[in-house]
């Protein structure tokens, strides 16, 4: 009977262990709430809360396996347990078994009392997303704005669908909403000008990303956009301006690199656009950068430097429209207009066909 009144007596510490547990737990104090789980576990191996929380804190320092493992036992004991189905969901997540993950969350929200669950839904939302369902995010963030029509989160949701989906002019609707809650939202802001840059409406993308621009003074994706706006408007001398301000903190960006040196040959400067063309290839291949060196060569008449590259990016990318175009003109120049018609011929055969090869064909055929 003693034994019986004790085993009873730690049973009733239960409750407190678990509460303070939780508390060290969100206080992140994780070796201390592990051990109050563990006395738990050792009164009740199958306590629940024992064990959702071991699969928190296992969570919490990103051992996510572990605590998969923590989360499985406690969905033997109960099998619709909220917090354990949201953090083995979470887990999958994490690592990255991102089909696990959806279908625990569709689980969870097939029961009545978590359908209008937003935290889920939005998270269900961006999973399907981020692994390019489209239409099945769509369809859950729709539903999300149905509970909640402010939600920021949905709404930013929203808008990435459409802005993946290439209806610019759809996803601003969502950007907006979401700057009359905060005008300030650099991200926000920055995802409004991509939309007008997309869209080819660089005036109004300025003034979006000036706008965010204002607010952090170095932001990558403003000072991105304002350059790539002004080149959109073939004002040069401004686009370099900005590629340059983004090189002050990422000097060897191949791309921005590359982008500099096209902006120096709109403007005729082919000694500094040669420059920054070959500093983008110092240290890997580099698409644009070599096609850049070789209109370079091509306008200064190398043409023999200029077939070189452009023949290696054939090798490496395969031919396309614009290759075949450069490296055409180079052959003609130097009066190989046999190999200049095979070239245009070759691109027409992988289907790529238009009135412009059509009519270059028949010119070249006419001067053999």
């Amino acid at each position: 009977m003693k034994k019986q009144k004790k085993d009873y007596g730690e049973w009733q510490r239960i409750p407190e262990l678990s509460k303070s547990g939780y508390r060290l737990l969100k206080e992140k104090r994780y070796r201390e709430a592990e051990k109050e789980f563990q006395k738990i576990l050792k009164l009740d191996k199958k306590n629940i809360y024992a064990l959702v929380g071991l699969g928190d804190i296992s969570r919490g320092e990103k051992n996510f396996q572990k605590s998969v493992d923590f989360y499985e036992s406690a969905l033997l004991v109960d099998p619709v347990n909220k917090f354990a189905m949201i953090g083995i969901a979470d887990a999958y997540r994490a690592l990255k078994h991102n089909e696990d993950a959806i279908n625990i969350w569709e689980e969870y929200l097939s029961y009545s009392e978590n359908e209008f669950d937003i935290a889920i839904i939005t998270r269900l939302g961006d999973t399907y997303r981020k692994t390019g369902h489209l239409n099945e995010a769509m369809q859950k963030y729709e539903k999300a704005l149905s509970v909640d029509k402010h939600n920021p989160y949905v709404l930013s949701g929203l808008g990435l669908v459409y802005f993946e989906k290439n209806e610019f002019k759809k996803a601003l609707e969502f950007w907006n909403r979401l700057l009359e809650l905060e005008p300030n939202d650099v991200k926000v802001l920055t995802n409004a000008g991509n939309c007008f840059r997309k869209l080819k409406q660089f005036s109004e993308g300025l003034k979006y990303f000036y706008k965010a621009l204002d607010i952090e003074q170095e932001n990558f994706y403003a000072l991105y956009g304002i350059a790539d706006c002004y080149r959109g408007l073939r004002d040069y001398v401004k686009a370099a301006e900005y590629w340059r301000r983004i090189l002050k903190n990422d000097p060897y960006n191949r791309k921005i690199l590359t982008r500099l040196g096209d902006s120096y040959r709109n403007l005729g400067n082919l000694e500094t656009a040669r420059y920054y063309y070959k500093k983008a290839i110092e240290r890997e291949f580099d698409y644009y950068a070599i096609l850049g060196l070789s209109i370079l060569d091509k306008m200064e008449k190398n043409y023999e430097a200029a077939i070189e590259n452009l023949t290696q990016l054939e090798r490496m990318s395969g031919l396309n429209y614009q290759l075949a175009i450069l490296l055409s003109e180079c052959y003609v120049e130097t009066n190989r207009i046999d190999m200049g018609i095979s070239v245009l011929t070759a691109v027409m055969k992988k289907g790529i066909v238009n009135d412009e090869i059509k009519k270059r064909v028949k010119v070249l055929k006419q001067k053999l």
